[in-house]
């Protein structure tokens, strides 16, 4: 039993090592920007998905920019833009749009975007300023208001938002919730204080989209609004730049975000990360699969390795298509890292097994040596009743 046990330590030994220099390793920065890159691969492996239908946006792109005039403008061109739409009928419109300044036509904007009765406006906030946006005046009009703050990576890809910013609720989820006349937004929110993962559609070209100037000429059928979630916001170069998984070489507007989240939040798909369940994993696979390396011949340990790791490739590739992200690299690692130490395991195991034979070989020869030297008088044989004792 002690024997076994000796051997079994020995074999579960590389696993364990492997499993906890992995969890280290995670807990740094090594593994980030190689995760950022599996990402994006991901997305473009997984291919472009439909966007909803019920949410579409108004854009104040290059066109309009070029038709219109240099951006911000003034506050009467998004009244002429809603009475527009009012034939058309949109559930909600919600502009992506900081109206922080007070203008002389405030009054009218207020007015007209009361008497559409569904409006939600942007807000924002500045270390050095506080809030930002929108002015009282423009508010009296509006039915609420939400954040349009996002959070860009390292590599400059926005990949989560919050619900939820001092209080108030983003952009997209008071949209949502105006339009559903019920808490759906919200429905499958377990934390509105930790980021959801936007699931990103694709390219933001395959979005429902139209020009503003193209809206105000009427060149745009009043259907394409009806019943739907209409957001407004700016999609010009250089000013409020976002990346995405599709659109990284060349970053879109940051309205795509609350586009995008609306989207999630209607079809109830923000992708889940999962990381607890797999570090289980890790923890559990790890001593197994250095206990059965062990003794094997190294080619069967690649083999392994290989195997494992091309395995866990379909899993992370499968849990994707289904709206759930899995930690790649870690368990990656376990798996070269588990064959690593088998390898140290087993030269470290045979240095010890040779140093005991070596030094019982030499305590034998020192023991042979030291009764073949003895010169003192010969040792009296003991009687049969002393042996017998």
């Amino acid at each position: 039993m002690k024997y076994w046990r000796y051997q079994s330590g020995w074999r579960l030994l590389p696993g364990l090592l492997a499993a906890g220099l992995t969890f280290m390793t995670a807990r740094t920065e090594v593994f980030r920007p190689i995760e950022h890159g599996i990402y994006r691969f991901l997305f473009q492996a997984r291919g472009e998905q439909l966007w909803d239908e019920r949410v579409t946006v108004i854009e104040i792109d290059e066109a309009s920019l070029a038709a219109i005039g240099q951006f911000p403008w003034p506050r009467h061109r998004y009244v002429e833009l809603l009475e527009k739409l009012e034939p058309a009928n949109p559930s909600v419109i919600a502009f992506d749009i900081l109206f922080a300044e007070s203008t002389e036509d405030d009054a009218d904007l207020s007015i007209a975007m009361a008497r559409h009765g569904n409006v939600v406006l942007a807000t924002a906030w500045d270390e050095q300023r506080g809030v930002i946006g929108p002015n009282a005046s423009v508010m009296e009009g509006a039915i609420a208001t939400g954040h349009i703050h996002h959070n860009a990576d390292a590599d400059g890809i926005t990949r989560t938002y919050r619900p939820k910013v001092n209080g108030i609720s983003a952009l997209s989820i008071a949209a949502v919730q105006r339009y559903s006349q019920q808490k759906l937004a919200t429905g499958g929110i377990s934390n509105v204080n930790q980021n959801l993962w936007l699931n990103w559609r694709g390219f933001v070209r395959s979005a429902p989209r139209y020009s503003f100037t193209d809206v105000l000429n009427g060149q745009v059928p009043a259907s394409s609004f009806k019943d739907k979630i209409v957001f407004i916001g700016f999609t010009g170069a250089d000013l409020d730049e976002m990346a995405t998984p599709y659109n990284h070489a060349s970053p879109t507007a940051g309205v795509y975000q609350h586009i995008v989240a609306a989207n999630n939040l209607l079809a109830q798909d923000h992708l889940q990360l999962i990381i607890a369940p797999v570090w289980g994993m890790v923890l559990f696979l790890s001593p197994i699969l250095g206990y059965t390396y062990f003794y094997c011949p190294l080619r069967v340990r690649l083999l392994g390795s290989l195997t494992a790791t091309a395995i866990w490739a379909g899993v992370v590739f499968f849990a994707f298509n289904q709206n759930y992200w899995l930690p790649t690299m870690v368990p990656i690692m376990s798996f070269i890292s588990t064959s690593g130490f088998v390898i140290l395991t087993e030269g470290l195991r045979g240095r010890l097994t040779f140093f005991r034979f070596t030094s019982s070989v030499r305590l034998g020869l020192h023991t042979s040596i030291e009764q073949s030297s003895y010169s003192g008088p010969p040792m009296a044989a003991k009687p049969l009743s002393m042996l017998d004792r």
